[in-house]
């Protein structure tokens, strides 16, 4: 199994991000609706970047009102300005820095494939110290065509001069895995972060592992060009 390149998601893979996340669109929201969104509301917009979700939310009868989505940039500004300004209270999960230095001494290329904006997935990298060790971002304001769609997974793997089955792409939503599995890469399921397990699951991840230190592991012995484990391989 010739792997040459790790690729992640940040919300949910990289970093538990949720209730920041939620806080912010919230905040964001406030001035320009008739209630707040739910966390679950907020979730159901994932996959493209901010400035969709927002539209979406203002857009939607039971949260905006007849006027809202004139505020959108307001809006939009009110986003970057919490979510930047707050962003100490995100927590990397464990084992994740350490499988992204151990995938560089392999000699892997580590690229983030993610729905966040440029602007917002540039800062979170920085904020947590990883900037300097991904060598490509990809965003969602950088595609066409948002996860599910392999667009993204497909723009690095080019980058990379790759072909799309040597690329181990780890995420935590059902989107994530069905992108990776259209693009034809290695797919991993991260089910620490996992908002619907049972959706994440169904979308069928080549490998679904509990914690970050079961994906080192994984890692490690696919950098030996060993057959991984089979005990968390689901397809």
């Amino acid at each position: 199994m010739d792997c040459r390149a790790l690729l992640l998601d940040f919300d949910g893979t990289i970093a538990d991000t949720l209730p920041h996340l939620c806080a912010s669109f919230r905040h964001a929201l406030e001035p320009f609706v008739v209630r707040l969104p739910t966390d679950a509301e907020v979730v159901a917009t994932f996959g493209p970047p901010e400035r969709v979700n927002l539209r979406m939310l203002l857009e939607n009868p039971s949260i905006g009102r007849p006027n809202s989505i004139q505020h959108l940039d307001a809006a939009e500004q009110r986003y970057h300005e919490y979510y930047e300004g707050r962003h100490e209270t995100v927590q990397q999960y464990p084992g994740i820095v350490e499988t992204i230095a151990l995938a560089r001494r392999q000699g892997w290329r580590i690229g983030v494939f993610t729905g966040k904006s440029r602007r917002s997935a540039s800062f979170a990298l920085r904020a947590v110290g990883l900037a300097e060790v991904v060598d490509c971002l990809v965003g969602g304001d950088d595609v066409s065509r948002p996860k599910p769609d392999a667009e993204g997974l497909l723009k690095i793997a080019r980058e990379f001069r790759l072909e799309p089955g040597q690329v181990l792409f780890v995420g935590d939503s059902p989107g994530d895995i069905k992108a990776g599995r259209a693009a034809g890469a290695l797919t991993a399921a991260a089910m620490w972060g996992a908002v619907d397990a049972t959706a994440t699951l169904a979308a069928g991840p080549t490998w679904a592992f509990k914690s970050g230190q079961e994906l080192l592991e994984h890692v490690r012995i696919l950098g030996a060009n060993g057959q991984p484990w089979n005990t968390s391989r689901t397809a």
